[in-house]
């Protein structure tokens, strides 16, 4: 028999442990081939190469990263899946020599095996990336606004052969060269070999449980640019406190529990504990590279989805907002056309502001530099009235002082600035102001109206100058909200149209930039789910392999409790309990490091960003559960085909 021969054999015979392996590598090739097949399609390419749209060359950009992060990822995914496969098939390795083959053969043979899996990868990969890429191509071109007809790449199809074939090949010859010398004897008796008695350090599962503390309290407090500074301490903090939390708090837990008569002695706990802590033990380093990859994948997806849901929201004032200033104060928009518009698209108005400005040129002195700037100035009534309208607290004013209100907040940079006065010269009068306050609102679209700061004055500080301002410094601006304005795309769009060219550039709307940062996010989002699944399968998989290759043995020890009178419904109970701890686990050491990492982005952004993090938590968690039940299955199957 030949050495293939003897490698598909033992594929065909011990499939259910590469059916992971198999699938996982699948998606991944199918996910670059689909990417590469929009990165190369001749619709996308053509406009890129002709300058039109710079948006598909940065979509492009995005897929190009994408596509070197699912390869560096399969780099690491089959030498950590391969080196699983090797440590649990000494028996296997020892019967081959028993039989005549040499240590080469049996290289040759792994690499064969390899070439195999490889290449039933690179197929199927290819096969379901043809069949869904015409489904992702309608989906991008919805995004981008144009067609994307179906198109096979051949260059696309060509490097997905080339880069999978060549990673799959150096990945066996390599692995295959770290197969040791030892003795027939000690191969054959590799799986029987009685393991040693679980031990911990109690400094170093204390030192992991500190670690952990420390990382969460800093993520929890740390705001602006804390944020960004404290980022890579915290991750090497937490992933340092994880990795002891799970090779040495866990068994140390496990060894608690079973010396807790209560629970020790309950039922099947007995068996259930006592494996339990060997295979803490063996699968600790397993579910350390879970959780992190969990960890990964959650956060990611957290973060893409908040950006999607409230970024879009964010540095905008009211639904619609009508500046008129110059030729239109003269000329004034019809109020009551705006409002009909509005009924005939069924959008109730929540509120009607309308506020004057003065926009003012003045010296801004701080510390002992003096800088000339044009301010645009409010009364403290119209922009408390405003603020009222959005559901933010008012602010006061006294005489002869003054707030800035800035329209975002300047992330990352210090609120406590040097004491600082503004100075007026109005018809030969001077009026100075002594800055008090700094507030961080939305609260105008005053930005195009060629001021630097909005400032806030007492109201009758303000009237001084509204009494004595020209008319091309007086700006007039209507403030409109609606309860429904997500609704309110066609008809912002009629409002835009009445008002004509006059209102270029001074006539805003929530709905436009929402809608457009909303396509922006989803694109990134919808793209993002791809990665975020392949290491949401991946952390579930590395689970699947130490599980499976280990089932032959678990198989041996339930048939001897089985002898020993242990029924068939209390072997599922351990099992249940056992492959639950080692899949829940992780995924829940991962929520916790994801919910304080969603805290410290919060903190960044400050925006409460929790709600998004329990949807993505609870899609997550039923993906698990499915996952979970589904090996579940498999795995009891797997046990009982054994012992028979």
């Amino acid at each position: 028999m030949r050495i293939s021969n003897i490698a598909i054999k033992n594929i065909k015979g011990n499939l259910y442990r590469y059916i992971m392996y198999y699938l996982s590598n699948s998606f991944a090739v199918s996910v670059f081939f689909i990417f590469a097949s929009f990165v190369f399609h001749p619709v996308i390419k053509s406009d890129i190469d002709s300058g039109k749209s710079a948006i598909y060359a940065g979509v492009v950009s995005g897929m190009i990263a994408c596509q070197v992060i699912i390869v560096a990822f399969s780099i690491l995914f089959v030498i950590f899946s391969t080196s699983i496969f090797l440590k649990s098939r000494g028996k296997e390795f020892g019967l081959l020599s028993l039989f005549g083959m040499t240590k080469d053969q049996i290289k040759v043979y792994l690499v064969i095996e390899n070439t195999i899996m490889g290449i039933l990868s690179l197929v199927t990969g290819i096969g379901v990336g043809m069949l869904f890429s015409k489904l992702f191509f309608m989906i991008m071109g919805s995004f981008l606004g144009i067609m994307i007809p179906f198109h096979i790449s051949f260059k696309a199809l060509g490097i997905t052969v080339l880069v999978f074939f060549i990673l799959f090949e150096v990945i066996g010859v390599f692995m295959s060269l770290g197969i040791r010398n030892k003795d027939i004897v000690d191969q054959l008796k590799a799986s029987q070999m009685p393991k040693d008695i679980p031990r911990f350090s109690k400094i170093k599962a204390i030192l992991g449980v500190l670690l952990l503390l420390a990382g969460y309290i800093i993520a929890w407090n740390v705001h602006g640019v804390g944020v960004i500074t404290a980022m890579l301490p915290v991750i090497l903090i937490v992933v340092i406190g994880t990795y002891f939390v799970f090779t040495q708090f866990s068994i140390a837990m496990a060894s608690q529990l079973c010396k807790n008569k209560k629970i020790f002695y309950n039922q099947v706990n007995m068996v259930a504990f006592s494996q339990m802590i060997f295979k803490l033990q063996d699968t600790a380093r397993v579910l350390f590279l879970a959780a992190i990859l969990g960890a990964v994948t959650f956060t990611a997806t957290e973060t893409i989805y908040s950006f999607f849901v409230e970024v879009p929201k964010m540095g905008t004032a009211q639904d619609i907002a009508i500046i008129e200033r110059n030729e239109n104060l003269e000329n004034p928009f019809n109020e009551e056309e705006i409002k009909k518009i509005l009924l005939e698209h069924d959008l109730e108005i929540k509120s009607w502001d309308e506020v004057t400005m003065v926009q003012q040129k003045g010296v801004k002195n701080q510390g002992h530099e003096e800088e000339e700037e044009t301010f645009l100035l409010i009364s403290n009534s119209h922009l408390n009235q405003l603020m009222h309208s959005l559901g933010k607290k008012s602010i006061q004013v006294r005489r002869n002082e003054a707030i800035y209100n800035y329209q975002f907040d300047t992330i990352g940079l210090s609120h406590e600035e040097e004491k600082e006065e503004l100075f007026f010269i109005k018809d030969g009068k001077e009026k100075k102001f002594e800055v008090t306050d700094r507030i961080y609102e939305t609260t105008t679209y005053f930005q195009s109206m060629g001021c630097g700061r909005l400032v806030v004055l007492h109201d009758q500080d303000f009237d001084w100058f509204l009494e004595n301002a020209s008319q091309e410094q007086r700006i007039q601006y209507t403030a409109i909200n609606i309860k429904n304005w997500r609704q309110s795309f066609y008809a912002v769009n009629e409002i835009k149209d009445r008002l004509g060219e006059a209102y270029q550039g001074f006539y805003f709307s929530k709905i436009v930039p929402y809608r457009a940062a909303r396509i922006s996010f989803g694109m990134i989002l919808f793209i993002g789910f791809f990665i975020a699944f392949l290491f949401f399968i991946a952390a579930g998989s590395i689970i699947y392999f130490k599980l499976f290759n280990e089932v032959t043995q678990d198989a041996m020890e339930y048939s001897i409790l089985t002898k020993i009178g242990t029924t068939k419904q209390e072997i599922k109970k351990i099992i249940t309990k056992q492959i639950g701890i080692l899949f829940f686990l992780p995924f829940f050491v991962s929520t916790v490091h994801s919910f304080f990492a969603l805290k410290s982005l919060s903190n960044l952004l400050k925006k409460n960003l929790f709600k998004e993090g329990l949807i993505v938590m609870v899609a997550y968690l039923i993906f698990q559960v499915i996952y979970f039940s589904i090996i579940k299955i498999l795995y009891i199957n797997k046990v009982e085909s054994i012992k028979r």
